[in-house]
């Protein structure tokens, strides 16, 4: 008999390199300004997964274990394209929106044998909006961005996962070139996972994260000024996903 319960581990890390290329136009619709872009990214995953059997009596009274099984696998390569073909945002004052339309192209290496893979192996789309509020003599910027991420059916699995809603807000504070503040988002699944291969039921799945904001701008002149990125987000409120601390570092410019 056993004196214990199997316990199954699984920790998957994973890095992403996104080059985010955004072009402005000149042209305008419906009184927007129109751009449109793209993101290839290259990205490294390691996945481990471990079992754990407890202690068990045999037949003849003898006693076996525990035992930890673990096995793991790593892959390094190009990840999922995201193409936007258009977005429009607008500004009065000191508010400033956009609105727009992404899509997530499975450009990355997948297989479904491995345990880590660069790519979801579908296709995606995500009508996106976004609202920032900056305020240039207090030094004050509010932001507040929305995704809705529609996906469709990995066809070596026979699996779609569910729509999902992203939510993502900052609010900074400028003390000349380095701002500080707070971050906050939630990504919460509003549709059930669905197909041949959605062994577990619709495996909804939530998560929400808060954490502190840094940033640093290199350059007086707002057209050729360099601002550094850093976030922290402490992960909480998880349901059918990870939960953990996430840091995240970028850069943005223009040119």
């Amino acid at each position: 008999m056993f004196n214990g319960a199997v316990q199954l581990g699984v920790d998957a890390k994973f890095t992403a390199d996104f080059l985010p290329l955004t072009y402005v136009t000149k042209w305008k619709i419906l009184g927007g300004i129109f751009a449109f872009g793209a993101a290839p990214a290259f990205m490294s995953m390691d996945t481990d997964v471990g079992l754990t059997v407890p202690n068990f009596t045999g037949p003849l009274g003898r006693t076996f274990g525990p035992f930890d099984i673990t096995f793991g696998d790593t892959e390094t390569n190009f990840g999922d394209t995201g193409i936007t073909p258009i977005t429009l945002g607008w500004h009065t004052g000191n508010w400033w929106w956009n609105a727009g339309v992404t899509g997530f192209v499975p450009t990355g290496k997948y297989d479904k044998r491995d345990l880590a893979n660069t790519s979801l192996n579908h296709w995606s789309v995500f009508p996106t909006a976004a609202i920032t509020y900056f305020d240039p003599k207090a030094q004050w910027q509010a932001s507040a961005a929305f995704a809705y991420a529609i996906n469709f059916e990995n066809p070596d699995t026979n699996y779609t996962s569910g729509d999902l809603l992203h939510i993502d807000s900052s609010i900074t504070k400028n003390f000349g070139a380095l701002g500080v503040g707070a971050v906050a988002y939630a990504m919460i699944q509003t549709t059930g996972d669905s197909g041949a291969g959605a062994r577990f039921g619709d495996f909804k799945s939530e998560v929400y994260g808060a954490g502190p904001i840094v940033t640093y701008t290199i350059g007086s002149n707002p057209v050729t000024a360099l601002t550094l990125i850093a976030k922290w987000y402490h992960e909480f409120g998880a349901r059918n996903t990870l939960e953990g601390d996430t840091v995240v570092a970028s850069a943005s410019f223009k040119f």
